[in-house]
């Protein structure tokens, strides 16, 4: 990943003896800041298929991405858990997005279980071990929000996330999800029971959009899974 350029820092003394300056000591301190990468979402196609199954069958994050009691996952299941996907999407049901940067797939995100009547939707989101913590989440997030709100015209988007995975939490809230509730103990995550943290956002309060309507502030306290 590009680095911005390096900033040098010297450190200089001043000899007191004769009143000049005397340059004793050159530190050079290398400010490498990562860059967040070209973020985009794009329909599925065929070569996206390996990713997006080692993603759905990784053992190790299955309860942040997965309601469903955990177990293998076989190529087959996945073809045709993808293929009831397709169906769904087809009559309005959801819809769904590959994450790329940079041109390579590294996830997928969706929106789904829409009520067009009061005009809600909820996301969820997955993306591979490589895309995690750089930015890329929170970028495609608000993606899939303004698509909701602009394209799809909710009024609302809301998720959940199990309370342990603060990383996810965090950039939901940087896309400008507020924390709403919390549903306690609610899920079996590898030997424990933990909290749910439902998060919700109001067309009003996307990111970048300035508007009259106040941010909701009723908050006390997804599980982020495309179906």
């Amino acid at each position: 990943m590009p680095a911005r350029p390096v900033q040098a820092r010297r450190t200089v003394r001043r000899d007191r003896s004769d009143g000049r300056a005397a340059l004793t000591q050159l530190a050079i301190k290398v400010l490498a800041m990562p860059e967040t990468p070209d973020v985009s979402l794009r329909p599925r196609a065929d070569d996206d298929l390996d990713i997006l199954f080692e993603i759905a069958a990784d053992m190790d994050t299955w309860e942040e991405r997965n309601p469903e009691p955990p177990g293998p996952l076989t190529r087959d299941q996945f073809i045709a858990r993808m293929a009831r996907r397709a169906e769904s999407e087809a009559s309005g049901d959801s819809v769904s997005f590959v994450v790329d940067v940079d041109g390579a797939a590294v996830g997928g995100t969706s929106l789904f279980n829409f009520d067009m009547f009061a005009r809600h939707a909820e996301a969820g989101i997955n993306l591979a071990p490589s895309a995690r913590g750089r930015g890329i989440g929170t970028a495609a997030i608000a993606l899939l929000v303004e698509f909701g709100f602009a394209r799809r015209n909710l009024r609302r988007i809301h998720l959940q996330a199990i309370a342990s995975n603060a990383a996810a939490i965090r950039a939901y809230e940087k896309a400008g999800f507020l924390v709403e509730g919390r549903q306690r103990q609610h899920a079996w995550v590898r030997g424990a029971y933990e909290d749910i943290v439902l998060m919700g956002i109001l067309r009003p309060e996307r990111v970048g959009h300035d508007s009259p309507d106040s941010r909701s502030t009723t908050a006390p306290a997804q599980r982020g899974r495309p179906r």
